[in-house]
């Protein structure tokens, strides 16, 4: 994956980073003709709140 710098935000909400993805790159065994399937992905996600990892395959 490529993404862009756009903006770092701190506040008294908290801090963070908004970027831009620019390019992804995928394997095709996750590939449905020429989009990603991301219940084919297996991709995790850290939650810092609750620091957990949890997996992203369902679509909600």
């Amino acid at each position: 994956m490529t993404s862009e710098f756009i903006e770092y935000q701190d506040n008294e909400y908290g801090c963070g980073v908004i970027g831009k993805v620019v390019n992804v790159t995928a394997d095709e065994s996750v590939m449905a003709g020429d989009r990603v399937d991301m219940s084919l992905v297996n991709a995790i996600a850290f939650d810092p709140y609750t620091h957990g990892y949890y997996t992203t395959t369902r679509r909600l």
